[in-house]
């Protein structure tokens, strides 16, 4: 969340003149190279809705069924189809709808940062600001789990658990909006369980906004920056090992793509990663639209062709 930095001047006005389920998914050119180095684009929407309901999307889940999923610091989720590597809207099927059963959290904003997911099981857990909790769901949604985790409370209210991210052997790493410590937990936080700290850095002015696993083991990390300018977002990709994680040490992170050259700049903050048969990477980014007048909310698809 960015908007506080912003000014009031970016708050986008007017009524709420649509149902929240009036989404149009528009694609969208830019003169930007294609490729660059192992990255290509292979596609770039943006989402509308009059609703004052839409936006703010800061997390991302690319399911299995050719659905991506994603989640918003409004506290509601948004489900698109993605047919032959196409963003469209899944037609009839409901695609919006509010996250309201949070626990015994149900009293405070809903201000969903991060999301992860069980492939196996379909459960998906989603990290919270204001309350620093961490809430798991099935693959119906329902509540499974909430807990709010003693090693997050220190945190402030609007730096919770900005990237969040299930490793293949059921270990979490979540890192929090600021620079500083992340969190390993042996299984899943909301059961009961300490975390072990370690620390990590990214070099000013930028920060973690989510994480995903990739297929050989390795997190991508997407972060986010702000500068003086206009439109003032930067933003890159990292790679982190997470065997290099150790209490108390430093988890190094290589920078691995600029994405101001491939992508127009946005408040990007959503990330979610999907294997394809050919051995490439399927990468998804989305950003936060803060529901101001200049930003846009925009979901790409990259092709990442790792190096052998």
């Amino acid at each position: 969340m960015t908007l506080l930095l912003l000014g009031p001047i970016w708050l986008r006005g007017g009524p709420v003149t649509a149902p929240p389920e009036d989404v149009t998914v528009r694609a969208v050119e830019v003169a930007l190279p294609a490729r660059q180095g192992d990255f290509t684009r292979a596609g770039l929407w943006q989402l509308a809705s009059p609703s004052m309901e839409f936006g703010g999307f800061s997390a991302l889940l690319p399911l299995g069924d050719g659905l991506l999923r994603l989640f918003s610091d409004r506290g509601t989720r948004l489900t698109l189809a993605v047919e032959d590597g196409v963003l469209r809207h899944p037609g009839d099927r409901r695609v919006f709808a509010q996250v309201w059963d949070v626990g015994d959290f149900g009293n405070v904003r809903r201000d969903i940062e991060s999301a992860t997911r069980d492939p196996e099981t379909g459960d998906y857990w989603l990290g919270f600001e204001n309350f620093n909790a961490i809430v798991r769901y099935d693959v119906a949604s329902n509540r499974i789990a909430a807990r709010r985790p003693p090693e997050m409370q220190p945190w402030p209210v609007n730096g919770g658990a900005e990237a969040l991210v299930r490793l293949k052997d059921g270990r979490f790493i979540v890192l929090p909006e600021h620079r500083g410590d992340g969190l390993l937990f042996a299984s899943d936080p909301t059961a009961d369980g300490a975390a072990a700290r370690f620390r990590f850095t990214l070099p000013d002015p930028y920060y973690a906004t989510a994480m995903a696993q990739l297929p050989d083991g390795r997190v991508l990390v997407l972060a986010r920056g702000l500068r003086p300018s206009l439109p003032p977002f930067t933003a890159r990709l990292y790679l982190g090992d997470p065997a290099r994680i150790t209490p108390g040490g430093r988890w190094p992170l290589e920078r691995l793509l600029d994405l101001d050259t491939i992508l127009p700049r946005e408040n990007y903050e959503a990330l979610g990663v999907r294997a394809q048969d050919d051995g490439t990477v399927e990468i998804w980014i989305a950003s936060d639209d803060n529901q101001a007048a200049l930003q846009r909310t925009l979901v790409a698809r990259l092709i990442w062709q790792p190096a052998q």
